[in-house]
């Protein structure tokens, strides 16, 4: 009964690598190691209900994973419950390649008017970027940074607009998050507005915010370092 204890661990195991390897979609991954999770705290009371002295170490291993993951979840939950983020909240960009993707087949792409206010209290400092340099100059820039971010995929460059659209992939699971990003021109300055949100989930943890936020202070830097 005590090998039981190793069942959690093979289910995460296999939600993450099955999911990494795009042998899974990464929603039923994180569901897989959800239900590890689960499994393994309920063994646990049920080990330890059983009044066996000699299973209460198998109790112990089988719990650790929810020693993790709830600690996790927590954190999770301060975050706003959105997985859409756009600087220009007013006028987000409407995505055009993403739209042809087939798991977006369906699915509502608009962006939600209830996430303004919620992106503006809880990510101030989500907002569209003025470098002062030429449109042409910035989106160059702008080109060359996306394409050298780790796990992005551009899937659409309009020259003539200005925008970049592409595929952003999370660490583990896997999930997609699509993205767009363009480059107008304000009083003889760059203006930069982007939006990024998740395919999957209700909720993204704030990892969209955390990839615009990011990719501009990557951008400014590059302005800052580069002269």
């Amino acid at each position: 009964m005590q090998y039981l204890a190793l069942v959690p661990y093979f289910m995460i195991l296999a939600g993450v690598g099955l999911s990494y390897v795009s042998m899974l979609p990464a929603m039923k991954g994180w569901m897989l190691c959800a239900l590890g999770v689960l499994s393994g705290l309920g063994l646990a009371v049920s080990l330890v209900f059983a009044g066996r002295s000699d299973l209460l170490w198998a109790a112990a291993f089988a719990v650790l994973p929810s020693m993790v993951a709830i600690p996790m979840v927590i954190n999770d939950l301060r975050y706003p419950h959105i997985n859409d983020v756009a600087t220009n909240v007013e006028h987000p960009m409407a995505f055009v390649a993403a739209l042809q993707a087939a798991p977006n087949t369906g699915r509502d792409m608009s962006f939600p008017n209830k996430n303004g206010p919620i992106i503006r209290e809880a990510y101030p400092n989500v907002r569209p970027l003025i470098l002062d340099e030429p449109l042409e100059q910035a989106f160059q820039r702008i080109e060359t940074l996306a394409r050298t971010q780790p796990s992005w995929v551009i899937t659409r460059r309009d020259a003539k607009a200005h925008t970049l659209e592409g595929e952003a992939l999370t660490p583990f699971f896997r999930f997609i998050n699509d993205f767009i990003i363009n480059v107008s021109e304000q009083e003889g300055k760059a203006l930069i507005n982007m939006r990024s949100k998740s395919r999957d989930g209700l909720v993204d943890a704030g990892t969209n915010a955390k990839r615009i936020q990011i990719f501009f202070e990557q951008l400014a830097k590059v302005k800052t370092t580069g002269g």
